[in-house]
């Protein structure tokens, strides 16, 4: 295991060789930043070529019919700049919050273990955890381009499992598919290559670590909406 020389290469390692990103990032924490901000620059750029290549006026008559019964307060939404700012505003919060929540896991779950890494260190390694998101932008974007625009904005993200099922907004499940990462494989094989790589935990517990925050949350929320 060598760590990455440069920031770049780091960027390069998420993908070709992740122990060696996390122990580049263990030695210099501050690298993490680098991925985090990509993570909130992505969303402005896809978004962007959304708006400019979709035809609105179709977009729009769509959505109405969809909102009419499912969400009628989200109807004087359906103008241009707000409807992009709303995609976006929801992608950055979303992102980060899922960073926060996923580094205060990894910081509570490996507390008891020697030696101990500070929160921001885990903010680290889990905005390069959630890195793999940036390929799902540029597939989105791809994907944006082979349609002509003619995708719905709900669907148009290839992150989500919605980009792949493409539920209406009058489903009851599709903001549970419109958050629900297509990239989950990905993120836990990142996350149990942070934990093992920064600890000398069991594989087993590694394994946990790295699957249960995802598994909790996405179980949870399916019950919720099963028994509603």
């Amino acid at each position: 295991m060598t760590p990455s020389g440069n920031p770049l290469i780091m960027l390069v390692d998420i993908f070709r060789s992740p122990s060696d990103c996390f122990a580049a990032l263990y030695q210099r924490s501050l690298w993490g930043w680098q991925t985090y901000l990509v993570l909130m620059i992505t969303p402005f750029l896809f978004w962007g070529a959304y708006f400019d290549n979709v035809n609105f006026e179709w977009l729009r008559q769509a959505l109405q019919a969809q909102l009419t019964s499912a969400s009628p307060t989200q109807l004087e939404l359906l103008q241009p700049d707000p409807l992009m700012a709303s995609e976006i505003i929801s992608d950055l919060v979303g992102r980060t919050l899922t960073i926060l929540t996923l580094a205060l896991w990894f910081r509570l779950a490996t507390k008891p273990v020697a030696p101990q890494m500070g929160y921001w260190k885990w903010f680290a390694a889990s905005s390069v955890v959630l890195f793999p998101a940036v390929i799902g932008d540029l597939a989105s974007y791809v994907s944006l381009l082979l349609k002509h625009g003619q995708v719905m904005n709900y669907a148009a993200d290839l992150n989500s499992l919605n980009g792949l099922i493409k539920l209406p907004l009058t489903s009851d499940w599709a903001q549970f598919a419109g958050a629900f990462p297509l990239l989950l494989p990905w993120y836990i094989v990142l996350g149990y290559t942070a934990v093992g790589t920064w600890t000398q935990l069991e594989r087993g517990q590694v394994l946990v670590i790295a699957t249960l925050p995802w598994l909790a949350f996405y179980l949870i929320w399916a019950l919720f909406i099963g028994l509603s």
